[in-house]
């Protein structure tokens, strides 16, 4: 991670909300991963440990009402059987 060079602490990392595309410091966004019943549901992971890949929402109003029909496709793995 780069440092900051004013104050010698680390950079915080930016993330994409995954409906307005905009970048934010990952501690504006919250993060949700597919559920772990193995459905296409997305739910909320406010302290960030759950496994699988985080989409990432900002705190705009008409992202979260565009994010409740979002589906999040399932990204397929890479050198696999195409499962």
């Amino acid at each position: 991670m780069m440092r900051n060079e004013t104050t010698g602490r680390r950079a915080d990392p930016t993330r994409m909300c995954v409906i307005c595309r905009g970048r934010f410091p990952k501690s504006a966004l919250r993060r949700h991963v597919a559920a772990a019943t193995g459905d296409a549901r997305l739910v909320p992971d406010p302290r960030a440990v759950m496994p699988g890949r985080g989409h990432y929402l900002c705190a705009n109003p008409e992202c979260a009402e565009k994010f409740s029909k979002y589906s999040g496709r399932p990204r397929r793995r890479r050198g696999g059987n195409g499962e």
